[in-house]
């Protein structure tokens, strides 16, 4: 239960830093390993929670109308 009190406030933090500039991953990674996990599950840990963020970030942009389509 004390690995989750120290991991929970870093982890709200790096995803408040990754939203607003990128990042978040120099944040949320210390973290765990400050609370002692394994870094084969921690590298898989940040590619899951940034791949989602990933997508919804690149769907918003063309919606925006950003992407110009035939040069894609």
């Amino acid at each position: 239960m004390e690995k989750f009190f120290i991991v929970c406030p870093f982890l709200f933090l790096s995803g408040f830093v990754d939203a607003i500039a990128g990042g978040g991953g120099l944040i949320s990674f210390p973290a765990f390993v400050l609370a002692g996990v394994p870094v084969h599950i921690i590298i898989g840990t940040s590619k899951l929670g940034a791949f989602p963020g990933a997508i919804v970030a690149m769907l918003r942009f063309a919606k925006s109308g950003f992407v110009r389509w035939k040069l894609a």
